[in-house]
């Protein structure tokens, strides 16, 4: 009988054993402690090399990204499907006509001004390279709906916020230069506008 209690004893002890070592081995290092990242960072590259490939396909290969700006996503239209906007520099009116985007000039527009090709041949700021924001609406798709380079826009910071026109968020760029001055520039349903922010 003893036996009996004593095999009994030892299968119980090595089936506790077993059940307990799997969560032990979690706790310590190993494969499974590690964070999952790489697949994070891959995507990213993966966003890049897209981003990249679109302005190329889309502008052309006279317009390079300013490394120092980081892609900028939003709605800009409001239709519900993502855009995207870039810094870039280059020559802007090297090949609009040949990939059918348009250049505009919202900050000379809000004054009464005209010609963006004739106003961007007037340096927004001597010290850099001229730099442009480039626009593309429905950009992951395989026609885009429209294409903008905006020019003669100083700025020294550049990001993506959230904008109220007609009763209706939008996304919106928000601009500083280097008087301090802050302006969106929004899509108002035809046409991008540069508006100082505070004013209406």
């Amino acid at each position: 009988m003893r036996p009996l209690i004593v095999l009994f004893a030892t299968l119980l002890w090595l089936q506790l054993g077993l059940a307990a070592g799997p969560s032990h081995a979690k706790k310590g290092p190993g494969p499974e402690a590690k964070p999952a990242t790489p697949a994070a960072t891959e995507s990213e590259a993966q966003r890049m090399e897209l981003v990249r490939a679109t302005i190329a396909r889309e502008f052309g290969t006279h317009l390079k990204l300013a490394p120092a700006f980081p892609p900028m996503f939003g709605d800009f239209d409001g239709d519900g499907v993502e855009d995207l906007a870039v810094v870039v520099t280059g020559n802007p009116a090297q090949d609009q006509a040949a990939y059918n985007y348009k250049l505009i000039d919202p900050y000379h527009s809000f004054f009464g001004y005209g010609d963006p090709k004739v106003m961007m041949t007037f340096p927004v700021n001597t010290e850099q390279q001229a730099r442009y924001v480039a626009i593309c609406h429905q950009w992951r798709t395989a026609n885009p709906k429209l294409k903008f380079v905006i020019v003669s826009l100083e700025f020294e910071q550049i990001q993506v916020g959230s904008a109220r026109f007609k009763k209706k968020v939008v996304s919106a760029l928000f601009a500083t230069d280097t008087t301090g001055l802050h302006a969106q520039i929004y899509w108002d349903g035809h046409k991008y506008r540069w508006v100082p922010v505070g004013t209406d």
